[in-house]
């Protein structure tokens, strides 16, 4: 534990760099204009600019402390950091030791992103979040193991790691995310033990109050039947909604 984890690729290469190719493809090119002749992945969106502090030590706590009606540009040297990740809806960055920029290719992906970490700001389970700008979101960079590493690694589950899931599970209730399921990649185990939930983009847009993926994740690592054990001794009414997945 203590290597920063991503729920995107990551590149073994220290000096991997998104080759233009990348931006171009997923991009409009009338948004972005790509400022090097190398490979090097630096762009700006085509209006204008304004700096930014990405590495205030503030994080961003309620809503509305963000105007979304403002689109902030931002031209970043992004050469100047280390790509720690990359998936199909964008590259992330590693600003400092406990901050990333997730630079995203899709807007709609991004303001579906950035308005759940608004909204999950008083939650513990939500990375923190700094900053953000008309592609790019600069939130808390979490030390630790997923929990599809570590269930594959153990092939065992604890009662007290149940109980945090089902903790999970309530907070997203609270939040009133409409999507109260997630992949086991995207729950992330940080240095201390605590849950914390990644890739937040569908947490408006799917209607999923039961956590189907993870259960049945949970059952093809054959551990299923052991977490709706402790669910049931822990939260009967719950077992009595999930009960199905112990069958068979």
């Amino acid at each position: 534990m203590g290597k920063p984890y991503f729920h995107y690729r990551s590149d073994n290469n220290e000096d991997y760099r998104l080759p233009k190719a990348t931006f171009f493809k997923r991009h409009d090119k009338k948004k972005y204009q790509l400022l090097s002749g190398n490979n090097n992945a630096q762009f700006i969106s085509s209006n204008r600019i304004k700096k930014v502090h990405l590495l205030s030590d503030k994080p961003l706590e309620h809503p509305s402390q963000i105007s979304m009606g403002k689109k902030e540009n931002v031209f970043m040297d992004f050469k100047r950091y280390k790509v720690v990740g990359q998936g199909k809806d964008g590259v992330i960055y590693q600003l400092a030791p406990d901050r990333c920029v997730k630079v995203f290719f899709k807007e709609e992906t991004y303001k579906k992103e950035l308005k759940a970490l608004q909204v999950g700001q008083s939650s513990s389970i939500i990375p923190r979040l700094y900053d953000y700008g008309s592609n790019y979101i600069v939130m808390e960079c979490i030390k630790g193991i997923s929990l599809a590493k570590y269930l594959k690694k153990n092939r065992y589950i604890t009662k007290s790691l149940v109980m945090q899931l089902i903790n999970l599970f309530d907070e997203l209730q609270k939040l009133n995310f409409s999507r109260q399921d997630t992949e086991l990649r995207h729950v992330l185990m940080n240095e201390h033990g605590n849950l914390k939930i990644i890739d937040l983009k569908r947490a408006f847009t799917s209607n999923r109050p039961i956590p189907i993926k993870l259960l049945t994740e949970l059952k093809e690592l054959k551990v299923v039947k052991e977490f709706l054990s402790y669910v049931k001794d822990i939260r009967p009414s719950l077992y009595q909604k999930w009960r199905k997945f112990d069958e068979g």
